[in-house]
Order: structure tokens, then sequence, then C-alpha cells
């Protein structure tokens, strides 16, 4: 009968040997893995992230068991997974081996057969999972990866364990030849070489012997092997998916607890992190995912989405490197734990357009933009080291309620459109936020004009609250300035709870993002919509109908505050298709959209560009040959517009918001 032959040719006593060893090792691996826990503790602020322990328990099994963001890149992405599952079940069969051999016999028959077939199975589709790997590791070298002798060792390391295995079984194979030995096809094939050079039983019975040896003792060294060498990522990147964030939704920050009383505010050294902050930085596999897509990093500036979280592991193991020794002190000094400016140049923080492209595309689901955000808080509120430009812009807010500085009406947009207003009628079914934009930026006009007539058409009841509207200071939130969001989001409650109204209406997605998200933070609680959404369920129930066909050519540029941040894609395609236009998309769209460059207070700053982030945006729409670029947000429509004068296309390439298309298809 089939059945697995446990130490075949190995003396008594290199069983017991064997447990004792990985014993050992096993029992350093925890040691070494605790020290590392204790730093983390020891060096970061606490936060409590016990929560929702089935979310949890759910996710990793969707992001690390399954693989779910890692095989969204085709290539590498599914070669790692195979890897991955490949080992997995490589684990899985090695404790069905120990159960069978010292608790009770049951690999026989056609149970063995079919895990043997399977075991040979997946660490085929393991080793050729690594040979793409190391194509494109040594041939094809996509400049994001990391590379360097500890991702070559770890390889090999990888490589070694596969086809030593399969040689065992193939040296049995070929002096036992049992008739069922096809089930283990990889070792079969290895022993009908050994057979066909005629290697006898006086050689390939020391060969297995030795290579037993050497194969036991690389499997119990791989313990201290992975929290020493990149594959420690296994266990933080496993970490860092159980305990990410669930406190609060992807397109919020989290507020500064105590933020007049606290004597550090932001990120300015390893001490101002939180221990998940500083397990970001142990979780990174450095495949550069997130640089990729990062529209800074495109740009030419000096932000690397990847380097500002190694430079959070860095800075940790210049402070406390991995070691296999537990009990090597902690020498935690407070002139080494620098991380802004020091080790992270402020002229990467000041880069970010906060566009959650890096966090969207991380498999590890490590938080990037809390990270920048946070280094940002340090040097605005406790350095005051903020750009010029920024600073500026600050002045005029405070100043004007807006970030243009303008002092004129925020009405004057309105005129002829007979808009109401809160402080006159006192309740409506919708307030529409009109935003400084919409307010004060031309395009903006143009858009809340279109979005009025829109709303008119369809017999909505609604009303702006007008010159009581300011600024919500979203940008100077992710520009670091809390104190100055903070106060002008107690100051624009206080304006609303005077009123009744059913739906917030916004035409901005970073004011959507920030009354949907954000505001609940400080108890501000309504059913929000952003304008292509209401827009949408308008058409949807009958109250809008175009009599138009646009007939128009339309590519569509995703907001990021709209999209990425909220899942928003379907709605404004929705309101285009409704209008006649033809829509052809550009290949970075929806939830891997390219940033047009404007949020988080870019839009304010003089960020230097080597290629403009709105101008490469620009270029890949003008690749599909659209008669109009369509948006549906004023910065993007600010950032785009400008694109297309630098580049002399304004007049052939006119860019509109969707309510415009609408609008115009309406008559």
């Amino acid at each position: 009968m089939p059945e697995r032959i446990n130490l075949w040719n190995m003396p008594g006593w290199a069983q017991p040997l064997v447990y004792l060893v990985h014993a050992v090792c096993l029992l350093i691996f925890l040691a070494v893995l605790y020290r590392r826990l204790h730093l983390w503790w020891a060096v970061g602020r606490p936060e409590v992230r016990w929560d929702h322990l089935p979310q949890r328990l759910g996710r990793t099994l969707l992001y690390v068991l399954g693989q779910r963001k890692v095989i969204r890149e085709p290539t590498g992405g599914l070669a790692h997974a195979s890897l991955f599952w490949g080992f997995v079940i490589f684990f899985i069969g090695t404790t069905l081996a120990f159960i069978d051999a010292d608790l009770f016999k049951f690999l026989r028959g056609e149970i063995y057969l079919v895990y043997e077939f399977v075991l040979d199975l997946f660490t085929l589709l393991s080793l050729l999972g690594m040979g793409v790997l190391a194509w494109r590791r040594y041939a094809a070298r996509p400049p994001q990866l990391s590379y360097g002798r500890r991702f070559d060792l770890a390889m090999a390391w990888l490589a070694v364990l596969i086809v030593t295995g399969w040689m065992l079984e193939s040296f049995r194979l070929a002096v036992q030849r049992p008739p069922w030995g096809w089930a283990s096809f990889m070792g079969w094939i290895l022993a009908q070489a050994w057979i066909a050079m005629r290697f006898g039983e006086g050689i390939l019975r020391p060969i297995h012997q030795a290579t037993w040896a050497f194969h036991a003792a690389l499997a119990g060294l791989t313990y201290l092997f992975i929290p020493v060498g990149f594959l420690v990522h296994i266990i933080s990147s496993t970490l860092n998916v159980f305990f990410a964030r669930l406190d609060r939704p992807n397109g919020a920050l989290a507020p500064i607890p105590d933020l007049e009383t606290a004597e550090r505010l932001g990120i300015g050294t390893l001490r101002d992190l939180t221990w998940v902050q500083l397990l970001n930085g142990e979780a990174c596999t450095e495949c550069g995912r997130c640089q990729a897509a990062c529209p800074a990093y495109a740009a030419g500036t000096p932000l690397s989405p990847k380097q500002v979280v190694l430079d959070v592991r860095n800075t940790l193991h210049a402070l406390a490197p991995p070691t296999l020794n537990p009990f090597a002190p902690l020498q935690i000094r407070d002139d080494a734990v620098a991380l802004v400016g020091a080790v992270t140049p402020k002229e990467a923080i000041w880069a970010c357009t906060t566009c959650y492209a890096c966090v969207a595309e991380c498999p590890v689901l490590i938080e990037h933009v809390d990270l920048i955000v946070g280094m940002r808080r340090y040097l605005t509120l406790m350095e005051g080291d903020v750009p010029a430009a920024l600073s500026n812009t600050f002045r005029n807010t405070e100043r004007a309620g807006n970030p243009w500085g303008q002092r004129g009406s925020r009405m004057a947009w309105a005129q002829g459109l007979s808009v109401p207003v809160m402080a006159e009628k006192g309740e409506a079914e919708v307030l529409f936020w009109v935003g400084c934009a919409g307010a004060f930026d031309p395009a903006g006009q143009r858009t809340a004009r279109a979005i009025v007539r829109l709303l008119q058409a369809a017999g909505v009841d609604f009303a702006v609250l007008g010159e009581e509207e300011t600024c919500t200071a979203e940008w100077a939130r992710r520009a670091g300035h809390e104190a100055m969001y903070v106060a002008a989001t107690e100051a624009i409650l206080e304006t609303m709870r005077a009123y009744r109204f059913r739906l917030l209406l916004t035409m901005c997605p970073h004011c959507y993002n920030t009354f949907k998200n954000e505001y609940p933070q400080f108890g501000g609680r309504f059913e929000v919509a952003h304008h292509t959404e209401f827009l949408a369920r308008l058409l949807a129930e009958g109250r809008l109908r175009p009599r138009r066909d646009l007939g128009r050519r339309v590519t569509f540029h995703d907001s990021c505050y709209l999209g990425r941040y909220n899942g928003v894609f379907e709605a404004p395609r929705a309101v285009l298709a409704r209008s006649g236009a033809r829509l052809v998309e550009m290949g970075r769209s929806r939830e891997r959209g390219f940033c047009c460059g404007a949020g988080g207070a870019q839009v304010w700053m003089d960020t230097p560009q080597a290629r403009p982030v709105h101008l490469q945006r620009l270029e890949e729409a003008m690749g599909l040959n659209p008669e109009a670029v369509a948006v549906a947000c004023p910065f993007c429509n600010l950032m785009l517009t400008s694109a297309a004068q630098t580049k002399g296309v304004a007049e052939r390439l006119p860019v509109r918001d969707v309510a415009e298309f609408l609008a115009e298809a309406l008559g």
C-alpha cells in the first residue's frame, strides 16, 4: 500500500536531534520577535488596534492568504502569490507529516498519493514564481524595486529549500522504485535521471543522508534567518495587515488629541510615532508600487513614499539593529531618533499631493499619508517651517475666509440666477455648499452656475449659505495646520446648526470628503452628496431630462478625493453618458487614476517639478484625441485648464465640469 515512509534511510537518533535543533531555533525566533515587539512598544506611542477582531481576521485572510492586492500587478504579483501559496501548502504538508509520524498514521493509500502530488505541484509553482521574480530582479530590473544581497540571499535560500526537498524524494524513489512513485512527480522525474546514470543504492543512500542533514539544518536555520533578513516581512506584513486602522474612513485623518495643551504636535522623531507606525516601516516589502504610483515622484520631486516609510525602519534599525541575541540591550538615545529634516528631507514632505495612490497600491496596507501629514503637522505647528507661498495662503484665509484672499461678495457668482439664501429661508431640502472655488474661481463659478440651473430645472428645494459660508480649510489640514482646520470646522458647524436641511450638497470633492468623513469626528453628521451623485440620482428619477445629445468625444479625469478616497466612479460617468458624451477612458483611471497635482495644498505651493504633474495628466488625455476633458472637481478643473493653456491647446481641448455638460444637454 502507498504510504509515507518517515525518516527512510536515517538512523534512529536523527528524528530527536532534528526536533531538538528545530525547537531551539524556534525558541530563538520567538525571543527575537518578542524583542522587536518590545522595541516598537518602548519607542512608539501607545495605540489601541485590538478592536473589531472578526473584521481584522477576515482582512488578514483576504490580503495575506488571498494576496488580494499583490496579484493586482500581473507579472510580479502573480509570481509572488505562486511563491507564497506554494510555501503555505509546503508548511501545511510539513505539519501533516509531523502528525503522521508522531501522532497517528493517516498518510496512506489515495490520501498519501494526493498529498504527494499536491505538495510537488505547489512547490513547482513556487519555483516557477521564483523564476519570474528572478527575471524581474536580474533582467528587467524595474526601477521601483529595491536591490541588494539580502534579496539575493532570500531567493537562493528558498530555492535551495525546494530543490533539496525534491532531491530527497528522488533518492528514495530511485532506490525503492514503487509503482506509485509518479505521485511525487518532481522527485520521480529526478529519480529517472539517477536510474539512467546507473547510480546504485551504495551511492544514493549516503547522498540521501547528507542531503537530508543539509535540508533539515537549512529548514531549522530558516527560523533564525527570517527575523534578521528580508523574509521578516512574512511576519511584519501579516501583523501590519491585521493591525491596519479601522477607526475611521479612508478619507479621514486622525485628529490631534489635546490640540491646545499637547507639548508636542505631529511627527518629528521616532518617539512621535505610534507603535503601529513603527510596524509600518518593518512591514514594507520594498516592492515600490507606492513609488511607481506617486505623482510627486513621477514629477521628479524628492518624494518617494517608499523611502519615507523606509526612513522610519532604517532609523529604528540604526537605534537597535536586528540581532539573534534576544538579550542585547536596547539603547534608545534621544539624539538618534530624529526623522524630519535629519533623515527625511523637508522638500520630500512638502511635495506630497495626498492623492492616496500610495496607500491604495500598497499590498500590506501601509499608511503613508498619515505619516507624511504627521510630519507636516510637526513642521507647521512646532517649527513654523512652512513654504512661503503656503504661509501666504494661511494668512489669506485668516484675513478673508478663503485661500484666494478675496474680500468681495461670496454671492457674485450667482448674479441673475435668483439663488435662495438660508438666512432668508431658514430651511431647505438641500443645502448647496458652493465652496471657495465656486465663489471666487472663474471655472468654479461656471460649475456653480450650471449646478444651480440643473437644481432649478429639477425643482429641487435648495439654498446656499451665501456670505455665511467660509473655507473648510481642508487643504490646511493636509498641510499640517490642524489648528486652522479645527477653528474653521467649529465655526461652520455653529452656522449649520442654525438651519434645517436634509442633504448637504457639495461641488468640491475635498469639501465632500471633509463633510462626509471628517466632520463626524467633531459631531457634525450629515447626509452628504457630491453634485455628480445628486445629478445622477435626479436623472434616474426622471427629474432631469436632457433634450440634446452632445455627441462629443470626451475623456473623464477621476478626482482623487472623489474616486480613490470615496469610491465614486460611476456617478460622473453616468451623468456624462446621459449628456450624450462619447466617453474614452485614460489608461490610468478609476481607482488607479493619476492625480492632477492640486491636492495636499499643492495648489497653493510652488513645489519645483521637473515634469509637472498636471502637464503629465493632460498629455495622457491628449493621447486619446478627445474633444474635451471632463472633471468633477474645481481644483482638477483649475490644474488641467492651466496645463491646457501652458501647452497652447485650451481652445481646442476645453476642460469642463460634468455639470456643465449636463446643463448644455438640457438645453
